[in-house]
């Protein structure tokens, strides 16, 4: 007996049509997520936008459940995820960051083997990669 012509067909689960990200998508200015929203007033007759939110209060993080700032990713990038890379992690965070260990690079030159290392470890990583680091590294401790 030939089970496999005993399976019912199946009906297909309509995919949902995937949007495509732009370039330099809005972020939550506080966590980096891309699961934000806006408040937008729309004409009821023409469904055209009639104005953009403007106000904090119109904007809205789904991972943060809050109303949050929104910027691009290259401003997250640029004023908060690099800098924070760049002058507010430690070599002991680099280690447990990049899995390096300074122990095998040269002391000379106060570690700047271990260091370059590391940077271009991190110049590696997507931005959502690092976004996603840089939200571990800076969420609050948990109580």
């Amino acid at each position: 007996m030939n089970k496999i012509s005993e399976i019912p067909e199946q009906t297909p689960i309509a995919e949902k049509p995937t949007v495509e990200m732009p370039a330099d998508p809005w972020r939550c200015g506080a966590c980096g997520s891309l699961r934000v929203s806006c408040q937008v007033w729309v004409d009821s007759n023409t469904y055209e936008v009639q104005s953009m939110a403007e106000d904090k209060d119109d904007l809205w993080c789904d991972d943060c459940a809050e109303h949050t700032r929104q910027v691009r990713e290259s401003e997250l990038m640029s004023d908060t995820v690099e800098p924070w890379w760049n002058d507010g992690t430690t070599e002991e965070d680099r280690e447990i960051i990049t899995g390096l260990n300074p122990e095998n690079f040269s002391p000379k030159d106060d570690r700047k083997a271990f260091r370059d290392a590391c940077d271009m470890w991190w110049n590696g990583r997507t931005n959502d990669e690092k976004i996603r680091l840089w939200r571990q590294a800076t969420a609050p401790e948990e109580e």
